[in-house]
Order: structure tokens, then sequence, then C-alpha cells
């Protein structure tokens, strides 16, 4: 012992020893006092400043650093010193990055190591996320909207997380649905099928935490499909602002896949972004958005001829005779599909887009400023909802609108369908839990969920078709309607009132598809006209 240093309140005992993990193992009591009192040791060779607070009492021998900042000095924790744990040379590499953090180039202190502070490059490091992480992040944050409050559509949310977890057993698990104000929600179902056992049992997953737990990134796919996920992709392990165009065009390459596929694909990751770039998730300097063409991003080519099977009806309408034809098949098939049936009549008169037809409500049913019959629309349901000045939009209820709502009481009538009375959509599911619907105690809110309401209308349409053996998708129905308006009207000017289109051009430039009959009789009175004018010279 070389020094005794006496205090009011404690005396610390001093040693000099050597800067070495054995000599500070074999640190001895000297007995030279009754009591363990606090020691102080000290090093020959060690760095400066460096000392160990040795308590022999609890055998804990503490490394500090006594330092001076701004004139006055303290005394800095470094840790404890443990055998094959913390020893001298995990002291240097702490103090190296204690250095790097808090001493400028001369040695002194520009900041107080006591007093935690962050620099540069750890707060840059603190901010880097792989696209796996965000991913996760989005998921649990139920995809917010970029730039208005809520959350995106159940059917956005739907198309993303297809893209971003799906191909995967993840979304066996999960289900999605819009509320009052047509947010998005991401639930996870009561009960799942087990196809092994081919019943339905409690869905043992009931959070995000959960999910990705269970099934990790490359896990739960499903076996023999070609498509993957972002998340099981070797996308995924990309830091997100790392994330060149490059990367997104051999991803979308690597595999045949449709324009819309891609494009598709280009918007979960654009959403993926927007999401990472709003939470600050990125550096201080974040990058040009590699999805944006405008910022220097990814170009989507369009192949020669589409892909998708379905895109030879885009540009098809049906006429008069047609609808005519469609609707005498669905008047046929309503005991068969009840609701679905009313639901595509309701599509043919009014023009509604599909999603939006299935979201009606019975309140929506009501009267305008003067007394007539209208099936408001609620903004919320509509497309372009984001869109602040977006407004309710009524529906007129002419007289085959009216006789689709007969239908309906029709239905209503039905022993079988005289609890669904209850259920606020004007187009439910014949899949209601009559047990739920039949106890509003237990499921308070049972009739007026989605769980009530027409998901699909894909069954009787696919019948229609068999009956009329016409070829056409849904969506051609309100091709059909608008161009029968802007005929009926004399031209788009008038016709986007009817169609609820904001500008005519619009509705002329997507919508103003004539039928294959209706060209050819116009190119004949047209070819009759120049063979008018031929004779003539």
């Amino acid at each position: 012992m070389d020094a005794v240093i006496k205090t009011d309140k404690v005396i610390h005992q001093s040693y000099i020893i050597q800067h070495n993990d054995k000599a500070i193992l074999n640190l001895k009591w000297n007995k030279k006092s009754e009591k363990r009192q606090r020691v102080r040791v000290l090093f020959k060779n060690g760095p400066k400043g460096i000392s160990i607070r040795w308590t022999p009492k609890t055998s804990k021998k503490i490394f500090q650093l006594e330092f001076k900042f701004r004139g006055k000095s303290y005394v800095h924790d470094c840790g404890e010193f443990l055998p094959g744990s913390f020893g001298c040379n995990d002291l240097a590499q702490y103090l190296l990055k204690l250095n790097e953090k808090h001493r400028n180039k001369d040695g002194t202190f520009r900041t107080n190591p006591n007093v935690d502070v962050i620099t540069k490059s750890e707060l840059k490091k603190s901010q880097l996320k792989t696209i796996r992480q965000v991913i996760e992040l989005i998921c649990k944050d139920n995809f917010p909207r970029k730039n208005i409050k809520g959350k995106l559509s159940a059917l956005s949310q739907k198309d993303h997380t297809r893209f971003l977890i799906g191909y995967n057993k993840r979304r066996d698990h999960i289900t999605f649905e819009d509320d009052e104000k047509g947010w998005g929600q991401i639930l996870f179902k009561e009960r799942i099928n087990n196809k092994e056992t081919k019943k339905y049992e409690p869905n043992p997953i009931q959070d995000w935490e959960t999910l990705f737990k269970t099934y990790p990134a490359e896990t739960g796919c499903y076996p023999g499909d070609d498509e993957t996920s972002v998340y099981d992709s070797y996308l995924g392990k990309v830091i997100i602002d790392d994330l060149l165009p490059g990367n997104i065009e051999i991803y979308l390459n690597e595999i045949t896949r449709s324009y819309g596929q891609k494009e598709n694909i280009r918007k979960a990751l654009a959403c993926l972004w927007g999401y990472a770039r709003k939470k600050n998730l990125m550096g201080p300097n974040p990058p040009l958005n590699p999805t944006r063409k405008e910022e220097g991003g990814i170009t989507i080519t369009k192949e020669e001829e589409s892909l998708w099977i379905g895109s030879k009806y885009n540009e098809m309408s049906y006429d008069v005779e047609e609808l005519e034809e469609i609707n005498k098949a669905l008047i046929s098939l309503r005991d068969k599909h009840p609701f679905q049936s009313e639901c595509i009549r309701m599509l043919i008169y009014t023009g509604m887009r599909i999603e939006e037809c299935k979201k009606l409500t019975k309140e929506m049913i009501t009267t305008d400023i003067n007394g007539e019959p209208i099936i408001l629309m609620k903004r919320y349901i509509a497309k372009g909802r984001t869109n602040q000045r977006q407004k309710d939009i009524a529906y007129d209820i002419t007289e085959p609108v009216q006789e689709v709502l007969d239908s309906l009481k029709y239905q209503l009538e039905k022993p079988e369908f005289k609890p669904y009375h209850f259920v606020k959509w004007l187009f439910p599911t014949t899949r209601i839990s009559l047990e739920k619907l039949s106890d509003p105690d237990r499921y308070p809110k049972y009739a007026r969920s989605n769980a009530c309401r027409t998901k699909t209308i894909d069954d009787c349409w696919y019948a229609v078709k068999k009956k009329t053996h016409l070829k056409g998708s849904i969506k051609s129905l309100r091709k059909s309607f608008i161009n029968l308006t802007n005929e009926t009207l004399g031209g788009a000017h008038r016709g986007k009132h009817i169609s609820k289109h904001t500008n005519e051009f619009t509705n002329s430039r997507s919508y103003d598809k004539a039928s294959r009959k209706k060209t050819t009789d116009m190119a004949r009175k047209v070819g009759e006209v120049l063979m008018f004018r031929r004779n003539a010279k």
C-alpha cells in the first residue's frame, strides 16, 4: 500500500499495480484496517486518468476515468472488471469510442462523458432500417395515408400486403375491412381453416409480433410458387436508404410478370418508401425515391401485348340489347344468387364502381332538397375520398333503380332472410352468422360489420355469362352505362353529370367505348357519306 487518503466521510486505501488483467485479479486485501473500506487502485503504466474503485466487501472492481471539463473535475465509470468478459483490452476499446465521441484532437473534452450525447454517425446508424423492418412497422401501423389523416382502404391494404408479405402463410391469419370512415383495418381472424384437418380452428396468432415470429423471412412460403414477397426476397435485406432503381428492376424482371403486377409492386414499394420518409426512418439526407420516374426512379415498360387474360375486355362495352339480355338473366338468377343479382343490376342502372356499390347502406336511401328519392353515396366510400373537396354523391332513384330496391325487399321477405332487416348493408352476404345476428348482446356490432356485407359478386356474374353466352367483364357494365348515357344526352359534356366524373375528358377518354356492332354501324354510315361525295364528284 502506497498511500492512505483521508476524507470526512470515508477512508480510501490506494494501491498501485501493473495495468493488466492478472494484476487486477490478484488484488488482495492487506488487512491493515479492521473494516473493509473502498480502495483506489492506480496503474503504473495504464491509460491517463484511469484507476479502479475496489470494494473488498462486495469484490467489485470498477474502472474509472478522472477528467476535467470546463474547469471542473469529474469521475466517469467505464465498466466493471469481469475476468473473461470485461478487462483491460475491453477498456481500451471503450475509451477509444469515448474519445471519438467526446474528446477534441488536442485531448481536451468537448462534451461531458457523463452526459449522454449522440453523434451524427450514431444518429444515422440509429435510423438505418432494412426493408423488412419497415414492412413490419407499416403493417403494425395499419398502412397510414401519406398526406392526409387516416388509413388506406382495405382494398389497397390487401393489394400492398400481397406483394410485401404475401404468397405466404402469413396472409392466412389476417383479414381486411373498412370502418365507418372508409379507413382500412387489418384484423387477425378469429378462426382459420386447418388444411390438414379441413376444419376451422381458433387462430393462434392475434398480433403482428407473433405473426412475424412464427413466419420469419423466407419461411411459410407456399411450395412451388414462383412468386416471392418483398419481405421474403433478397430485397428485404436491403437498407431502405440504399434501395436503387436497378435493385427494383432486377426484382420485377427476375420472373415473368404482367405490366399490372409490376405496377402494383411498384405502388406497394412507393407506399413503403413514403412511410419510411414520413416516419424519418432514413438519414438526415434521404435519397431520391427510386419508385418515382420523376425523381430518376424506375420505368416499367408495357408489353406489346398484355399478359393479363382479362385485358381483352378493357375496351369492351355492351349495347342495349345485350344489357337487356343480362338483366333478364339476373332476374332469373335472383333466387339462386340473392343480393348478388341485385348488386349487378344496380351496376347496370347507375354505372357505379363495383366496390362503391357493394358498400352501399340502407341509410343512404333518402331524398334530396326537392324531395326526390336518391341514393346518397357517402364520400368516404367513393373514389377520390382522399381529396378533401370530395362530396357525397347523389344517384337518382330512377324507375329501374327502384326495381332493384323492390327486388331487395322481395329477398328480405323470405323467411331465411328476415333476420337480415337488422343488417345495415344494402347488399348483405348470404354467409351471415345467424347466431351472432340474433344475439346483439354478445355481438352488438356484428349487424353493422363488414362480415355481413357482400364481398364478391363473381359467382352470379359467371352464371350470367353461362346463361347468356356473352363474354366480358363486370367492369364493362360501367363503360356500357356511360356510353349509353353520352349517346342519349348528346355527348360527354352532359354525360359526365350522370357518370359522376369531374370533367368530360375523363369520361370520353376512358369510357367512350362503342360496342363492335355500334362501331360497324358507324363505319358503314361514314362509308355511305364518302360514297356520296365520290359519286357527286
